[in-house]
């Protein structure tokens, strides 16, 4: 089918509104009737248009208007006798063309774009043929009014009204025929061309829609994701020191009553930094505010999300031996200041890693920690003890090995997670990229931070 790229078949068109279709048609309806009335003048040939002419030249506006877009075929094919028959009254030529123009236009420019297109162009079609063939059958009466010289009116517009021979008899040749069906083709691929303009910008509106709309699903689902797994990794951290705690208090309860006391000293502890790390996740929920910790002051500025350093890593520690494990921690002298979000990571991958240990490897007695900065910073958690799945059996993620991994990959690094290479218990290794730390500068006024002075002349170098 004529016309650029076709846009999606179910693409509505500018005419399917009521609005421009009513004022196109009463346009077409005023400059069809006065345009014909002074046409007439020009035609000798031809009679101004009574009550049927005007009536007829209604019929392709009110097409226009009360038929399109649901009855396009009707609408084209009403507007075309009307014209047709208007010719054959012997009304002028001319101005009446403009109505099934503006229908076929508007068929073009309605409804379903294949639909549109065919019966636009089946439209100009029967237009043509229809014209034609009435050019064909006023010709004779034409030829025979200009043979009776006596006949013709004085004071109609002649030649110098612009008319080619004073009569309007040029609109019935062939050429005038031929032009006049290609200026119609020229308003059919224009309006075609207009179509796809139109449907394209709606598609590129809706495409823009679409895509603001799944960036906002998708900034939801982030969101829940990250509070998701900032509320497993304080909540199963947690949990699990205060089950270790309550099972001891509860064991030395009798034998022990100092040490059960301690444990529920842990207890109490732990929870309240839970509560605390909670209140501060679920504050991100609830717009943007924080409900205040008790002993702060109510307009204090709360973070929305936790801040970290490495002090934290050594209060994890202290929480594992207060469980019973052996932690040992060795911290690279280089690490400097690292940013907040590769520190989150590293103490989120602590934490799961100690809390994994508690849970699944109730047989470990020994955990070593340690963080190193070269290239990246290199975080390794590794414990003696059997875990609970099993030897040889497939390690099956669950939450926090899933989170871990999230967090790692999300920052750009890589996580492993599985049996040490001598078999003697578990081990997760995380490397994190972060820019290399700049060299410290020395201090002003520090003798070994001098260049050495040239030696004097005569000394020994």
């Amino acid at each position: 089918m004529l016309g650029t790229t076709r846009p999606p078949n179910d693409a509505s068109g500018p005419f399917d509104r009521t609005r421009p279709r009513a004022f196109v048609a009463v346009t077409v309806a005023v400059v069809t009737h006065l345009g014909s009335i002074a046409a007439s003048r020009g035609q000798a040939w031809a009679s101004e248009p009574g009550l049927l002419g005007t009536l007829l030249l209604l019929v392709a506006p009110a097409a226009l208007l009360f038929l399109l877009p649901r009855r396009p075929a009707l609408a084209t094919v009403l507007s075309v006798a009307a014209t047709v028959t208007f010719l054959l009254l012997g009304h002028p030529w001319g101005p009446v063309f403009l109505g099934p123009v503006a229908v076929l236009a508007g068929v073009m420019l309605s409804g379903e774009v294949r639909r549109a297109r065919l019966i636009a162009w089946s439209g100009a079609a029967l237009l043509a043929g229809g014209v034609g063939t009435a050019g064909a059958l006023i010709a004779p009466r034409v030829e025979r009014f200009r043979s009776d010289v006596s006949h013709r009116p004085h004071g109609r517009w002649g030649p110098d009204a612009g008319w080619g021979d004073g009569d309007g008899f040029w609109l019935l040749a062939p050429e005038s025929m031929i032009a006049s069906a290609a200026w119609l083709a020229v308003a059919l691929l224009i309006a075609s061309t207009a179509r796809d303009r139109i449907a394209r910008r709606t598609a590129a509106r809706a495409a823009a829609r679409a895509t603001a709309a799944e960036r906002e699903r998708t900034a939801v689902a982030s969101e829940r994701l990250r509070i998701a797994r900032e509320l497993h990794d304080v909540l199963a951290h947690s949990l699990s020191a205060i089950n270790v705690q309550a099972g001891v208090g509860l064991h030395l309860l009798e034998k022990n009553p100092g040490q059960a006391r301690e444990a529920l000293t842990n207890i109490r502890d732990t929870s309240k930094d839970a509560l605390s790390e909670v209140r501060t996740v679920l504050g991100i929920v609830r717009e943007g505010t924080v409900t205040p910790a008790p002993g702060t002051v109510a307009d204090e500025t709360v973070p929305l999300a936790p801040t970290w350093d490495l002090t934290g890593l050594r209060q994890l520690a202290d929480q594992a031996r207060a469980d019973g494990l052996d932690v040992s921690v060795e911290l690279d002298p280089g690490l400097g200041e690292l940013p907040d979000h590769v520190a989150g990571v590293v103490h989120r991958v602590v934490q799961e890693s100690l809390t994994n240990v508690r849970r699944h490897a109730p047989s470990a007695r020994r955990v070593s920690l340690r963080v190193t900065r070269d290239a990246g910073v290199v975080v390794v958690v590794a414990d003696d003890g059997v875990q609970a799945r099993g030897a040889g059996e497939p390690v099956e993620p669950g939450y926090g090995l899933l989170g871990m991994r999230e967090r790692v990959e999300g920052s750009g690094g890589t996580l492993t997670a599985g049996p040490r290479p001598d078999g003697t218990g578990w081990e997760v290794r995380a490397t994190l990229p972060v820019a290399p730390q700049p060299p410290a500068e020395p201090a002003h006024g520090d003798p070994a931070a001098r260049p050495a002075s040239p030696p004097e002349p005569g000394e020994p170098t």
